[in-house]
């Protein structure tokens, strides 16, 4: 998956395989803390997908600042 300015520049990635393997994983299990689950989600998929593009907002709105 991946996250892309207008121009094409690539501001965020995830291997897919690593996005399957993560959200099978129980939330005690994981060493990375940057695709952890959220309380506000049941399912693991959709609190890494939130935080996933969370992060990608977070790099890519810099670079469309005037």
């Amino acid at each position: 998956m991946m996250i892309c300015l207008p121009n094409g520049t690539v501001v965020h990635h995830i291997n897919a395989n690593y996005f399957l393997d993560i959200t099978s994983m129980k939330p005690e299990d994981i060493e990375n803390n940057v695709f952890s689950f959220s309380s506000t989600f049941e399912d693991p998929s959709t609190a890494t997908y939130m935080q996933f593009l969370k992060e990608g907002l977070r790099r890519g709105l810099p670079l469309l600042q005037p």
